[in-house]
């Protein structure tokens, strides 16, 4: 009797469990058939068309690539990139297609230019701020500490009063 009112307490579970698997399969089809409309054109360089868009930021998550994130807009810029393949424009023209819409900041790595040169040599100018604000520090201690050099007199002062201790 206890082993058939363990079943009966447990199909509950198991039935949770088999529907959320479900649906969570049932929710990852529909992600990926949301790549583009249709799906991805046959014919489509799918090799490109991941390394351009692992280049390109989604501008909802912005720390995951349009070829990871699910958000609607990443959707909309993986399919913008395959309209821009299909009509034959090399990787360079579809990046600059997306940066001229969206900034550079649509840019994984975005390259060197005046507006953008603080963020590139920001991290170095704070560690040489930070050594120098370290060096003086030091500096400034050092200068405020006592001598430790002792005069002869001293020196023999110190020295008759430890032969006194030990004995």
């Amino acid at each position: 009797m206890g082993a058939v009112t363990a079943t009966r307490s447990a199909s509950p579970w198991l039935l949770l469990a088999a529907a959320t698997l479900a649906l969570f399969m049932v929710g990852t089809a529909i992600a990926e058939d949301a790549a583009a409309p249709g799906g991805i054109p046959p014919g489509t360089d799918i090799e490109r068309l991941r390394g351009i868009t692992a280049d390109l930021r989604c501008l909802v998550c912005q720390n995951q690539s349009i070829a990871d994130s699910h958000a609607g807009l990443a959707i909309d810029l993986r399919n913008q990139v395959i309209k821009l393949m299909g009509q034959g424009k090399t990787d360079a023209e579809i990046k600059q297609y997306m940066v001229d819409r969206y900034g550079e900041f649509v840019l994984y790595d975005p390259p060197f230019s005046a507006s953008n040169a603080a963020l590139w040599a920001g991290p170095f100018l704070l560690v040489l701020v930070g050594l120098w604000v370290a060096r003086r520090a030091i500096a400034a201690r050092a200068a405020a500490a006592p001598g430790t050099t002792l005069s002869a007199a001293e020196r023999e002062a110190l020295e008759a009063r430890y032969r006194d201790s030990a004995s």
